[in-house]
């Protein structure tokens, strides 16, 4: 789904959901009033790889773009790549923009010493700073890895008791951003460039890429500086602040606002009446779509993919009586996801935060997930879901086949849970936008007063 089309419409419908809730509005048509601004924020500047919606981040930054300027926020957005979505333009947003390419594009020499260090985008930074900056200049940095680079941090010491930093993943503290041993797919519990760290290749291509990312990781560490007064660090789940944690950052400096979300559907839907397993997401081996088909097989139960990748041929090969829906919007997702019984997400690694996971169940729709997951004991906790592990086939199916053989009244307990406390596991839109204005006011009232610029 590209955010740019209808998010407001999204927000709106997620805030209508929360009128279930005491702690949000009562009414659909209640606006988003936020009694937390004050002069003291005159821009919030976006930082992020990319223009458009290339990934759950990408998305998250557009939202959030929308909805400062719909409380009358200015915002400058900083991207790497060609900055030419036409909601800049209709939004009145100052754009700087590199024009660059993805790593994985062009001359590979070329873009392993960018991904260390991009000089562009580090001059492009400490140019705007010196030429714009003001004690009301918020900095918000988002993704970095794919253009930008390590490097931006050093323009940022300049305010980085203004900066707040979104670890959407791990990169921040894991050379491969996942806290993941890839080739033996399981978790790393390794201190970030230790003797251990360094001497694993857990890397999925090569050993030689898995040096390369320490090389990135090292070059950040040294940007971000020790001792240097970064304004906060957001994680999206608390659990994220284990591996932070590992890699030296103070726990005061992290603050957890988990994703906004919104369901797939309004009204709950009659899980109880339904047969269908789905796997919904990138069709990729981390992502574990073939173990959700092997297990949705062996316990002899209906499954349907919605989503895309480099699996997709060869899994439609191996399972020719699954329906493969593709890419789908949101509304498009809504239709088909009426007839599902549960949703899998059979992750083969740590996720910080499913967002798909809060979609479903907001949606009524009860989840089997892999206990990797950050969420797998709040789902479990609220009867919502079960988990286990999702790469032991056996225990997978068994898993698939228990909510299969579930009664009715079963199903649909657990479905008025899930609808009932699903939207908890995550922010509603409002009250993610509250909880960056407070974390932005708090930067701004703690900040010193920035030093005179010269002419």
């Amino acid at each position: 789904m590209r955010i740019n089309e209808g998010v407001m419409d999204v927000v709106g419908a997620s805030i209508a959901r929360e009128a279930n809730t005491g702690n949000r509005p009562s009414s659909k048509d209640e606006p988003m009033v936020i009694n937390l601004l004050g002069p003291s924020i005159s821009r919030v500047v976006l930082i992020n790889d990319f223009s458009f919606a290339r990934g759950g981040a990408a998305t998250l930054v557009l939202w959030l773009l929308r909805l400062l300027r719909a409380e009358g926020i200015p915002v400058t957005m900083i991207v790497g790549d060609s900055g030419d979505n036409p909601d800049f333009v209709e939004l009145g947003v100052d754009v700087v923009k590199l024009g660059q390419q993805p790593l994985l594009g062009g001359n590979p020499l070329l873009a392993a010493a960018r991904g260390i260090d991009n000089k562009t985008a580090s001059a492009s930074i400490s140019k705007w700073i010196d030429r714009h900056d003001t004690p009301g200049t918020v900095y918000h940095v988002h993704t970095w890895s794919q253009i930008l680079s390590p490097s931006i941090f050093l323009p940022l010491r300049k305010v980085a008791a203004r900066t707040v930093i979104h670890a959407h993943d791990s990169f921040h503290a894991c050379p491969n951003g996942a806290f993941m041993d890839y080739r033996k797919e399981k978790q790393c519990l390794r201190v970030p460039l230790g003797l251990g760290c360094i001497g694993t290749n857990c890397d999925r291509r090569s050993y030689g890429q898995k040096l390369w990312r320490v090389a990135r990781q090292a070059r950040l560490f040294a940007a971000m500086g020790k001792g240097v007064p970064w304004g906060k660090i957001v994680i999206i789940h608390e659990k994220m602040a284990r591996g932070l944690l590992r890699a030296n950052y103070p726990q005061d400096v992290m603050q957890t606002i988990r994703n906004p979300v919104m369901p797939f559907v309004k009204e709950r839907i009659r899980v109880e009446r339904n047969k269908t397993i789905f796997f919904i997401g990138r069709l990729e081996q981390e992502k574990g779509p073939q173990d959700a088909l092997a297990a949705a097989k062996l316990a002899d139960v209906p499954i349907e993919v919605i989503g895309d990748g480099p699996m997709r041929a060869e899994l439609e090969a191996q399972y020719p009586e699954v329906k493969f829906h593709g890419w789908r919007n949101q509304q498009e997702v809504g239709g088909l996801i009426g007839n599902a019984r549960a949703l899998v997400i059979p992750s083969r690694l740590p996720e910080p935060f499913g967002l798909v996971a809060a979609e479903a169940a907001g949606s009524g729709i009860p989840l089997v997930l892999t206990e990797m997951a950050f969420l797998a004991d709040e789902v479990v906790k609220c009867g919502i879901g079960v988990a286990c592990n999702t790469q032991d086939i056996s225990r997978f199916a068994a898993a698939l086949r228990k909510m299969a053989e579930a009664s009715s009244d079963e199903m649909q307990a657990m479905s008025e849970r899930a609808f009932e406390s699903g939207l908890m596991l995550a922010n509603s839109p409002r009250g993610w936008m509250e909880a960056l204005l407070r974390l932005y006011n708090e930067v701004l009232a703690t900040s010193p007063r920035p030093a005179a610029l010269p002419a």
